[in-house]
């Protein structure tokens, strides 16, 4: 019986709906790489936000960072992002997500993206919800998002 329990716990976890995360974790991270900002600084915390491993990651969900010109500013997971202007970037059904990012930012300080995104290994696009806050002080946002369903 242990076993059999054991398997689905290692089948739950390693699932995609698992390994999407949730909001709370989504911003648990996004609050804590603000307070590194605050804490530690720019540089630093810029440092911590392109390690593939660290205090701004939590499996599947990780923390990244674009300016206000639309300039993917770190990204942990993907390296070829970094420096890249994203202001065109689009969803599956044609939204501007860093735009988007950007207005929810500026507008409220902090809130949260919906759009549609297509998932590794996958076809079909996935409604993605990201939460998006302003570094105080920068023109520059932090985000994180997880996959609904």
């Amino acid at each position: 019986m242990r076993k059999i329990a054991f398997v689905l716990f290692i089948v739950l976890a390693f699932s995609p709906a698992f390994a999407t995360g949730d909001s709370d974790n989504v911003m648990e991270l996004v609050n804590k790489a603000i307070d590194m900002f605050k804490t530690q600084g720019k540089d630093y915390t810029l440092k911590a936000l392109n390690a593939s491993s660290g205090p701004l990651r939590k499996g599947a969900i990780y923390v990244f960072s674009v300016d206000f010109k639309g300039r993917m500013v770190s990204h942990p997971v993907q390296e070829d992002l970094r420096g890249q202007d994203a202001w065109e970037l689009q969803d599956a059904r044609g939204k501007f997500i860093v735009q988007d990012f950007i207005k929810v930012a500026k507008e409220q300080g902090q809130g949260w993206s919906e759009y549609w995104w297509i998932r590794v290994g996958e076809t079909s696009p996935t409604l993605k919800k990201t939460y998006v806050k302003r570094v105080p002080g920068e023109d520059l946002l932090v985000a994180a998002g997880f996959y609904v369903k």
